[in-house]
């Protein structure tokens, strides 16, 4: 206590320290699980010992909880373990210690003392109820979906007095004026809100705690009580969102408390839209709680309560009206207001219209008619010049988000019920046709203007995404229906759905046209493109009839479709050509228009040709500068087109999803097959041999023929009598020397991960490419004496030793071909890999067994497969008896194993370690390269089964004894798949049992 009075900020950390200290020793032995009993003394002495004991609860179950990282398997159990035997009595304490203090049964004269001890039981109490119970680790972010998964035994939750005795604990600390109890009050209520339903044994314990739950809030919204506090609002906002979450509306509607608490849930929310500037994202809580509410008014129409539909369109109004003044605010440069805009922000924004989205379904036809009057009038007063352009802006992109909402969602709902209430209300599709009408005026005017609106185009483009899932469905039911009275294109003015499609295109068009120095504006414009272009939809019509429609075959039949196809590389374009940065999207765009392309032509490879003939005459220009002298391709005045020429043909490799397309891509850049080394392909590798230094032109080439070579759904596929397959592989082979060889050189980087490390990632992921493209006979190599595999498999695997451990973990998301070639290397082409000096492939085989501890699944999957192939050759060498000599390959094998035996000795320990502790999530992918290393190692084994055996506590080692020669049964001294499968078997069992020892 005297250190708690003197310096309470040194009892903290110590307290933290005993917390760990526990956890870490929790499954050593009954012996460190009683701390309950410990600390039940503290509770037994003076209100500080009480405050100590409650906060080392409060830290333990904080720490215990169970989280991603090291020994993440070892903790979890930890964390079900004390979920079972210890949190029970201390969340029995808590509530006891609760109600005590709201009896009055302890009372502590020092308010000070009391504030303190009432935080540090809420706090325990609060932490209780959110443990994880399943030791899901679940991510932050999906905190509002979750469920609190008591267990069973929990009785004292079913007592219909919890609810009152929390809201009871808020009201007083409210009146004492301690927010931070406030808030820990209203917290453990939401958890309570969250129970999950199969906890109450009886239906009417579970309508009970809903009376409480909504006769407390009702009071504390009719007093308005501590809402003062941003942090208790916020709180009250989220447990009035869980409390409709969890209970479906019939269940809401039956409790007696239903009108007064809706009356004042509703007057509550429009209170807080009138004060949009206050805690606006608390507001998503409120929003989503009438959202949630249209889908089932909606189904059940007149079953529903009368006001419930009137009261979510007051909402949607005041909602709409709201997003007004905000825009008005932050349009005010003078504006200091600490929120974020969410017109700035995409995640926010896009939570925020996806609730609009869902309130405009309930009465789709007023609330659109009120949104088409705001605009006419912000409309109005703009062109009047009555309106600061600023605000106008501001404005307008939220009336196009918030209409790109609307329609949005009235394509994915129900029959709206305003058609049924109100029977002059207009069709949906002439409500669609009249906001898509508006929009697209407003584009043609924009459109003329020089200086854009970034904030008003990506809004645009919004529009049109949504806009895109209601004309779909329009056009299917042209496809179903010959003769369709309702048209969106009578509506629009236009003659046909060709004609409605065109206006999307036309805006597209404009984009990449006149827009492109806005980045953001290219990005989305391509995406939308592509989605286009890509998609394929299944539209469900009338008769419930599902219907495929290719969206990308409606775009060949428009004209602008047809005039880009055409005029692909025009410098109208301008995004073309505005800059180095831009790269990335000529990629999209000729992936998009590449798509379109091989849809439209087949196999007419003049039709190709004509399409390719800007990209032929860039290529044909630089090859014969190439031709004369490669080092002219230095010039300044070579880069840009060299780089947009790898950008255009990487877009167009990607879209090359058949034999067909990439067959004529591949005659297009290998025109001279019988002399490839005067094929314009050569090109590339000319090029990396004078740009090697400089990453802007190296990471599109390397990636481009990454893309070239690469067999994806088995598109390469070459005649038997082709010698094609072979030409690949060596131009890649090439390509991999050239640069490799220079990179490996080079010590001074300015930026390691650009100018060193990525371009090692790009080209490890091209030749690995190459070696798993299943189009080449690498045996003819050797035979007809051509270095290029034994030189290119030389580089890459100096590649591999060039990178040290440390930065290979730092940069996995750019190395992952590293561990992908060495997969490769290891299962095909063992016998170059054992050229290398033992402390090399020590080296490599370090990184493998870093990364079989890797979070990346791919990463860990393939150093298994890596070793599996290194043990598996390693046997074959060993069983090898032929003629009584010894072979050049197995006497590498021997030599390794002799220098270097702890090398595969560590593996074994780690695999051992990964498999008893349960951190690795594939048994089948660690068994198979177990089984040769405990073979290979029989004797090592037999050392660390004792070691492991050892180090467990007297009464368990018989059992990891016998644990250890089950393993082993059956097991006999070879690798066929019947010995490995049968070994996997045991593996398995051996894995399920040695974890119930700890």
């Amino acid at each position: 206590p005297d250190l708690y009075r003197s310096a309470p900020s040194g009892v903290s950390p110590v307290v933290r320290l005993l917390c760990r200290v526990i956890k870490l020793a929790w499954l050593e032995g009954p012996q460190f699980q009683n701390v309950t009993e410990r600390v039940g003394q503290f509770l037994q002495s003076s209100p500080l010992h009480w405050v100590l004991g409650l906060e080392i609860y409060t830290d333990l179950t904080t720490d215990m909880q169970p989280s991603i990282g090291p020994s993440m398997s070892r903790f979890r159990r930890t964390a079900l373990s004390f979920r079972d035997t210890a949190l029970p009595p201390i969340f029995t304490i808590g509530m006891q210690t609760l109600q005590q203090v709201a009896t009055g049964q302890i009372t502590i004269g020092d308010k000070t003392e009391e504030r303190r001890l009432m935080k540090q039981v809420l706090r325990l109490c609060c932490n209780c109820l959110s443990f994880d119970f399943m030791g899901t680790i679940p991510d932050e972010t999906s905190d509002e979906q979750s469920t609190v998964m008591v267990p069973h035994s929990w009785n004292m939750l079913r007592d219909e007095g919890i609810p009152k005795l929390f809201f009871d604990l808020f009201s007083r600390s409210c009146t004492a004026q301690w927010p931070e109890c406030a808030q820990l009050c209203l917290q453990c209520l939401v958890l309570l809100a969250a129970l999950r339903r199969s906890f109450f044994q009886k239906e009417e314990d579970r309508t009970k705690l809903l009376a409480s739950m909504m006769q407390g809030t009702t009071g504390v919204l009719a007093a308005k009580m501590g809402l003062q506090d941003t942090q208790c609002y916020h709180e009250l906002c989220r447990l009035l969102g869980k409390i409709n979450a969890t209970h479906q509306l019939n269940e809401l509607c039956a409790s007696e408390q239903f009108q007064v608490w809706i009356e004042q849930v509703y007057s509550f929310s429009m209170d807080s839209l009138r004060h949009w500037e206050v805690m606006p994202n608390s507001k998503h809580y409120l929003l989503g709680f009438w959202a949630a509410m249209v889908s089932p008014v909606i189904l059940l129409q007149d079953k529903a309560p009368k006001a419930l539909e009137a009261y979510i369109q007051q909402i949607t109004l005041a909602y709409i009206e709201s997003r007004l003044f905000m825009a008005e605010a932050s349009a005010d440069p003078n504006n200091t207001a600490d929120w974020d805009d969410p017109l700035q922000d995409e995640v926010l924004r896009a939570e925020q219209l996806d609730v609009l989205s869902n309130l405009g379904r309930c009465r789709y036809q007023e609330t659109a008619q009120e949104i088409l009057k705001h605009f006419e009038e912000v409309s109005r007063l703009g062109q009047a010049g009555q309106m600061n352009q600023a605000v106008f802006e501001k404005k307008m992109t939220w009336l196009v988000y918030m209409m790109g909402a609307l329609v949005g969602g009235h394509a994915s709902a129900k029959v709206s019920p305003a058609s049924r209430a109100d029977t002059d209300a207009a069709p949906t599709h002439v409500v669609n046709g009249e906001l898509a009408g508006r929009i697209f005026r407003l584009v043609t005017v924009t459109d003329g203007q020089a200086v854009p609106s970034e904030g008003l185009e990506l809004a645009y483009l919004y529009f049109l995404e949504q806009f895109r899932k209601v004309y779909i469905g329009e056009h299917a039911k042209q496809v179903v229906q010959q003769q369709v009275s309702e048209r969106l294109a009578t509506v629009l003015g236009l003659e046909d759905e060709n004609a409605v499609l065109g206006l999307l295109i036309n805006k597209i068009g404009n984009n990449l046209q006149q827009r492109f120095s806005l980045e953001s504006v290219v990005k989305k414009t391509l995406a939308l493109f592509h989605e286009l272009a890509a998609g394929i939809n299944i539209v469900h019509t009338s008769d419930r009839s599902p219907h495929l429609i290719v969206s990308g075959r409606l775009l060949l039949k428009n004209d602008m479709v047809k005039y880009i196809l055409g005029n692909h590389a025009s410098p109208q374009f301008g995004f073309l050509t505005h800059g180095l940065s831009y790269g990335k999207y000529r990629t999209m765009y000729y992936h998009t228009l590449g798509k379109l392309l091989f849809m439209d032509i087949r196999e007419n490879k003049d039709a190709f040709e004509k399409f390719m003939e800007p990209q032929g005459h860039i290529l044909n220009t630089l090859w014969q500068q190439s031709c004369q002298n490669p080092a002219l391709l230095r010039q300044e005045s070579c880069k840009g087109p060299l780089i947009g020429l790898c950008r255009d043909l990487r877009g167009i490799g990607l879209a090359c999803a058949s034999c067909e397309p990439y067959q004529m891509l591949f005659d297009w850049l290998v025109d001279n097959p019988k002399n490839p080394a005067a094929s314009r392909v050569t090109l590339f590798s000319r090029a990396l041999d004078v740009w090697w230094d400089d990453p802007e032109v190296t990471t599109p080439l390397l990636k481009f023929m990454s893309e070239f070579v690469y067999n994806k759904a088995q598109r390469i596929s070459f005649d038997q009598s082709s010698p094609n397959g072979i030409l690949l592989f060596r131009e890649a082979s090439t390509i991999l020397i050239t640069y490799g060889t220079r990179i490996l050189q080079r010590t001074q980087f300015k930026d390691l991960y650009v100018e060193k490390y990525k371009g090692i990632g790009v080209s490890l992921d091209m030749f690995s490419h190459a070696l798993h493209g299943n189009y080449t006979n690498f045996g003819v190599f050797e035979l007809y004496s051509d270095s290029s595999l034994s030189k290119s498999m030389a580089l890459a695997l100096q590649m591999c030793l060039a990178i040290p451990l440390q930065e290979l973990n730092a940069y996995l998301k750019a190395l992952k071909p590293y561990y992908y070639f060495l997969e490769l290397a290891t299962r095909g082409h063992m016998s170059k890999v054992m050229e290398l000096e033992p402390l090399m492939l020590t080296t490599l085989l370090q990184s493998i067994e870093e990364g079989l501890l890797s979070f990346e699944t791919g990463v860990s999957m393939q150093c298994c497969a890596a070793v599996d192939n290194v043990i598996s050759y390693f046997h074959i060498q060993a069983h090898n008896k032929s003629q009584n000599r010894t072979t050049p390959e197995q006497e590498r094998v021997r030599r390794f194993l002799t220098e270097a035996p702890q090398c595969l000795q560590k593996i074994l320990h780690l695999m051992f370690q990964l498999v008893m502790t349960g951190e690795f999530s594939s048994t089948w992918s660690i068994s198979r390269p177990l089984l040769g290393l405990v073979l290979l190692h029989e004797q090592y084994f037999m050392q660390l089964k004792e070691q492991l055996v050892m180090s467990q506590i007297e009464e368990r080692r018989a059992k990891l004894r016998g644990y250890f020669d089950d393993l082993m049964s059956g097991v006999e001294n070879n690798l066929s798949t019947k010995n490995k499968d049968h070994f996997t078997r045991n593996l398995y069992n051996f894995a399920q049992v040695v974890r119930t020892l700890s």
